[in-house]
């Protein structure tokens, strides 16, 4: 009987641990009942700049360049001060076939270089029932 309850302890710590790795890997990545992904991409993360990947997996959403960043304070997101005056394209984007975009985003003349710390990305998007956000989150060191 001890033996048993002690296999099933240790089957539970582990699963534990491996939810806790599955969460710390998949930080940076947003994803809402729409079926859509919003990652950074790797390697492109500087103090100015990243490269936003976006899967959807129904390939039907309207996505724009707009987007904020935001930083990770006493445990809430708050919205990082803007720096000056920047443009805002509204062109209109659409996955297409392959369910994929990507944007090259320099917050550098909107926001400067970010200083160490967490923050995320927000993007609006449009769907049929409206517009949602996505998030991806990033760490500055």
């Amino acid at each position: 009987m001890k033996k048993g309850l002690t296999i099933t302890l240790i089957v539970l710590a582990i699963l534990a641990v491996l939810f806790a790795i599955f969460i710390i890997i998949n930080k940076n990545i947003s994803e809402d009942s729409t079926g859509i992904i919003m990652t950074i991409k790797e390697g492109t993360l500087t103090k100015t700049s990243a490269t936003v990947l976006i899967k959807d997996n129904n390939k039907k959403h309207c996505y724009g360049e707009d987007y904020s960043v935001e930083k990770r304070e006493n445990g809430k997101w708050k919205s990082v001060e803007t720096k000056g005056n920047y443009i805002v394209k509204w062109p209109a984007y659409y996955p297409g076939k392959t369910g994929k975009l990507d944007f090259n985003i320099d917050w550098s003349e909107r926001y400067g270089e970010l200083e160490n710390g967490e923050y995320r990305i927000v993007k609006t998007v449009s769907t049929s029932d409206g517009e949602i956000e996505l998030y991806a989150e990033f760490t500055i060191e």
